[in-house]
């Protein structure tokens, strides 16, 4: 069924038992056969957060062959009837800045307008488009929605069974060209940070161009070390000798892959070493697993990725 609003025909409209609008779903600029395309799903709600991924989305995609976007739009509303087109209305209005970006930047993309929990409809297209990643703010756009889209960012990528990045407003990495973006990977040995390694293998080996991994091993200490003693070779012997120990697999995957990396030692609080090495090492994007190992389980290193993800200056992406 097709319908024209704001210039834009849907190509399927979809309604629920009440016959009120459900989603809209139309594919904008030229279709070309895509084998095996590796779509990238970018929430939209209007705010500069998700104008701002969409900018990292592109820059992503631009590394990848085959990459397609997908921008969704979701609004939370039953109030809407058979007659009414205010869900399209306001999904339009919402994304009118990022389908302005894609328009300018002749992107081919598709454009959906859903009804229901975002968090929701998030993981529910990325299942049923066969999304390989999500790239979205984590902050809305009023002080309700900033409150409402973080705890939307940090279910989706708790649950989204792909990697999440997550991006707040005015990203720096976001307009970087791609040969500056060298990429810190936080190590704990866990699956999780081991999964995210290969993530990270596998995406830099379909990259275009280079680029260097800083793989960062941080370790509490229950003895005060002065900071100037930790940095990397001059770190503890103890201390490097057993996160060469604990992130093996992941040094073993980055060798095989004959990628460029280099492996840093730090002791203290990991959220913020981390933060801290994102600014000391000039990495444009961090890449960590959403949880890892620990004394209390994901309580705790469930805190360390909420804590990079709001603190970072820069683009960061979770592995569950």
């Amino acid at each position: 069924m097709d319908m024209k609003t704001d210039l834009v025909q849907w190509d399927t409209i979809e309604r629920d038992a009440s016959r009120r609008v459900a989603s809209l779903t139309a594919w904008r600029g030229a279709r070309t056969a895509r084998a095996q395309a590796y779509k990238f799903l970018v929430p939209v709600d209007g705010s500069a957060a998700s104008t701002d991924a969409l900018h990292v989305a592109l820059r992503m995609a631009g590394r990848v062959s085959n990459a397609e976007i997908h921008v969704l739009n979701v609004q939370i509303r039953a109030d809407n009837d058979e007659q009414d087109d205010i869900v399209a209305r306001d999904g339009l209005h919402q994304t009118r800045h990022a389908r302005a970006i894609l328009d300018r930047m002749k992107t081919p993309h598709l454009l959906r307008i859903a009804t229901g929990n975002p968090a929701e409809a998030i993981r529910a297209h990325a299942r049923d488009a066969g999304i390989a990643e999500i790239v979205m703010g984590s902050r809305g756009a009023g002080r309700i929605e900033r409150l409402l889209m973080g705890s939307v960012a940090m279910d989706v990528a708790e649950a989204a069974g792909v990697p999440v990045t997550l991006v707040k407003a005015h990203e720096r990495d976001g307009y970087l060209p791609v040969e500056r973006v060298d990429w810190l990977a936080p190590c704990d040995g866990s699956e999780n940070s081991v999964r995210a390694i290969r993530h990270l293998a596998g995406r830099l080996a379909r990259q275009k161009s280079r680029s260097w991994i800083h793989l960062l091993n941080v370790q509490e200490s229950t003895h005060p070390v002065p900071v100037e003693a930790v940095n990397d070779d001059e770190s503890p012997g103890r201390y490097r000798q057993q996160a060469v120990r604990i992130c093996n697999e992941a040094i073993d995957l980055l060798n095989a892959a004959k990628l460029d990396y280099l492996f840093h030692v730090r002791i203290g609080d990991p959220v913020t070493q981390i933060l801290r090495a994102v600014g000391q090492f000039g990495c444009g994007h961090v890449v960590m697993g959403s949880r890892g190992r620990g004394l209390f389980g994901k309580l705790v290193l469930g805190s360390v990725s909420h804590g990079v993800s709001h603190g970072a200056s820069v683009p960061v992406t979770l592995i569950t």
